[in-house]
Parts: structure tokens; C-alpha cells; sequence
């Protein structure tokens, strides 16, 4: 029987979650750092037609959103269906209708509820004999949107997954290696903290990033450690699921729902209808606000490029600077591994602009060198006037750079 999860010392078997699947009970509130019964308690409510609230494991009562901590890990009983085969479960959980409430994950800001659909939340995943035998490297965290779309296409072709979230560098190569991990699906900043090359794994036949905006430096130091895997950046949010899919950092509408778009103010927003439901979303009319500033390459072919988020521009002097612009200049430097370009209150200038910067093991770069190099490359008010150099950074439940 294939397995359907490794994780640390611990495997699950298909047939191990197929005898969880058909217990009868379930829990709508699970809080737990059992990822195996967080995915089985998260199939089962699924394939019964049951309402779930994704919780994360750290999840404060402040976090809470108005849900009762009473509630929490309150086990139901259910009248189960009983399954003989985990392609019964497949197909029952593909038709479910379910309501699944989870969390925004942004960089900022509390978070908010949004409910979606099983239909929803696997908006892009494939099946068939060609998705077969693939083994994913799960790096993100379950109860998010990134996450679950990982799982969906992973659990619907009954595939294996390597829980690898949260773990070092060296543990996540140990774990491709000696699982053979075909598929990678991960945040830029995931594929930084695996920088320098020491070695290829010639196993991983494809790498996604999302989540935050990556480079074409970035896409150069993957190849270089995947050597045979195609590399895709995916465009995807709590409250829309996932919409679009590059090749590098030129996105495109597919032209099915390029009317469900529009730029405003260099600002993508999205049609209600391509989202889930929250009490939260804001709306123009029909359209939400993604937040998410672009640039059209071509607007007839509906092709454009991300810049930035509005709410991370920084007000330097009068000028907008948009911090990932001057994050992926120091990133290209060789021997810095990963940035993070913040504004601190400045009584004159509104902010002055600071960097904390993690250089690669063994790097002796200087702040010299540093701002020597930003000079040629940067106009003078973009470039950070405190540097500081970290061993680490703190990152977001989901695996992103936590913006201060």
C-alpha cells in the first residue's frame, strides 16, 4: 500500500487513513500538532459533508475570531459512511459539500476569517495517470491556503507526502534524498534558506514558489540545486484559491476569466465571484481589492507582473519605496542569502529606511561592500540607511518573512 505520509520517524499508509477515514467521529474545531490526525479529521468531515474551522496549532484565543474555546477539540459523533477503497473516499470528498472556514495568513494585520468550498479550494488540481507515483516535499503549513492546495492535489492522486515544514536546511536535502521527492511546492523564502549549492538532487521533477514575490536570481540558484525540474510561480489567496500560474515573474489571466479582473490605480482587483465568503471582504461594486499592486507587460494578452503590496510601501522623504524592489537588488549580491527592508518613524523624513540582512555560511561580506554595491544599482533614497546583520528571521505561520 502506497504511503500517504512520512513525517520525522513516523509513516502513515493510504490504508492507515483509510481505517481513520471510516471512524465514527470528527472533530469541527481541531487544534494539533498531529499533522496525520489533523489530515484524516480534515478528509473524514469532508467525505460526510460536515462543516470544519481549520485552526493552527499556536493559535491564540486573541486569534480566535469570536469562536468559543470551549468548543475547541469537542469531538462529534457522525454517522460515517464506511469506505472499501481510498479511490471511494477521492471521489466522495471531490463531490463533498462541505464548508471549510480558515485564516488569512498575510506578512500583517490580524487575521480574518474566509470560508470556501471543497470546489474552491481545488480549483487547480489535475488528476489522471500522468500524477501518479509523485512524492511532495509538503512545506507549508495545513491549515492554509497554500497548504491545502498541496494536499488536494497530492491526496487526490494518492500521492505521497514528506512533511518538511518547519525543518533546516540539512533535514529538508536529508528527506529529498532518501524519499526520492519528485515535487516541491514552497515559498521563495523556503528555497533561500536551502542556498548555497553544495549538491544536486536530480529526483525533483518540478519546483512552485508563492506566497511572495521571487527573482529571476532566485529561479537561477533553484536550477542549479534541481537541475532536471521545471519551475512554475503561482499566484494564489485566502480568499480567492489559486488563479494563475507563471513560468517566471510574467503572470497571465487565462483568457476563461480575464473579465473577472481589473487593474485600478495599478491595483489587481477580483470579481466576487472567483472568491470565498468572509464578513470582511470590502467591495467596489463586484470587485474586491487584492491589495496587490501590478504592471501590465501586455494588456490585451492580459500578461503582467507583480510589484509589491500596497500596504508595504514605505513613505521615505516623499518617495514611495517599495521594499521587495530593494530586497531582490541586495538578494542578487553574492554571499546574502536573504533581506528584509523595513521604514522606521523618522521625525524628518517620515522613515528611514533599514535592512536586516542573513549572509551565506562562510560569506565575509561587510556593510561597506553592502552599500558600495547598492550605489551602482539603487537611487539614493532606496537604499537602507541602517544595515544589520541576523543569523535568522522570523517567518510567518506559513512560512513567509514576517514584515515588521
Amino acid at each position: 500500500m502506497t504511503i500517504f505520509l512520512y513525517n520525522g520517524e513516523l509513516s502513515y499508509s493510504y490504508a492507515d487513513l483509510l481505517e481513520a477515514v471510516c471512524m465514527d467521529d470528527y472533530v469541527p474545531l481541531l487544534k494539533t500538532h498531529d499533522i496525520f490526525r489533523y489530515f484524516s479529521n480534515l478528509i473524514k468531515a469532508l467525505v460526510n459533508n460536515k462543516p470544519l474551522v481549520l485552526l493552527d496549532s499556536d493559535l491564540s484565543l486573541s486569534e480566535l475570531g469570536g469562536i468559543s474555546e470551549e468548543k475547541v477539540n469537542i469531538v462529534e459523533k457522525l454517522q460515517t459512511r464506511k469506505f472499501f477503497s481510498m479511490d471511494e473516499v477521492v471521489k466522495a470528498l471531490q463531490q463533498s459539500a462541505s464548508e471549510i472556514t480558515i485564516f488569512t495568513s498575510g506578512t500583517t494585520g490580524q487575521p480574518k476569517k474566509v470560508i470556501h468550498s471543497v470546489q474552491s479550494l481545488s480549483r487547480s488540481v489535475r488528476c489522471g495517470e500522468r500524477y501518479w507515483g509523485q512524492v511532495w516535499a509538503y512545506a507549508y503549513n495545513p491549515t492554509h491556503m497554500a497548504g491545502l492546495q498541496v494536499f488536494f492535489q497530492a491526496f487526490e492522486n494518492q500521492n505521497t507526502l514528506v512533511n518538511v515544514f518547519g525543518l533546516g536546511r540539512n533535514e529538508v536535502y536529508n528527506l529529498i534524498e532518501k524519499y526520492s521527492v519528485t515535487h516541491i511546492s514552497a515559498t521563495p523564502t523556503f528555497y533561500r534558506l536551502l542556498l548555497p549549492l553544495e549538491k544536486e538532487y536530480s529526483s525533483v521533477q518540478r519546483i512552485t514558489l508563492g506566497g511572495e514575490k521571487s527573482d529571476q536570481c532566485l529561479y537561477d540558484a533553484i536550477h542549479s540545486i534541481f537541475p532536471l525540474a521545471k519551475i512554475n510561480n503561482i499566484y494564489a489567496s485566502t480568499e480567492a484559491g489559486s488563479l494563475f500560474a507563471a513560468k517566471g515573474d510574467c503572470f497571465q489571466i487565462p483568457a476563461s476569466i480575464r473579465d473577472k479582473f481589473m487593474v485600478v490605480d495599478d491595483e489587481l482587483l477580483i470579481h466576487r465571484s472567483l472568491l470565498g465568503c468572509s464578513e470582511s471582504f470590502s467591495f467596489d461594486g463586484d470587485y474586491y481589492h487584492s491589495n496587490d499592486l501590478v504592471e501590465w507587460v501586455n494588456q490585451q494578452e492580459g500578461i503582467f507582473k507583480f510589484r509589491s503590496r500596497k500596504n508595504e510601501l514605505i513613505n521615505v522623504g516623499g518617495y514611495k519605496v517599495n521594499p521587495g524592489e530593494v530586497e531582490l537588488v541586495i538578494n542578487a549580491i553574492e554571499g546574502i542569502r536573504q533581506s528584509l527592508v523595513y521604514g522606521r518613524y523618522n521625525s524628518v523624513l517620515g522613515n528611514i529606511l533599514c535592512a536586516d540582512i542573513q549572509l551565506e555560511d562562510g560569506a565575509l561580506l561587510k556593510e561597506v561592500d553592502i552599500r558600495r554595491q547598492l550605489r551602482d544599482k539603487l537611487q539614493d533614497f532606496k537604499i537602507p540607511r541602517r544595515i544589520k546583520f541576523v543569523e535568522t528571521f522570523t517567518l510567518t505561520r506559513t512560512g513567509k518573512l514576517k514584515r515588521l
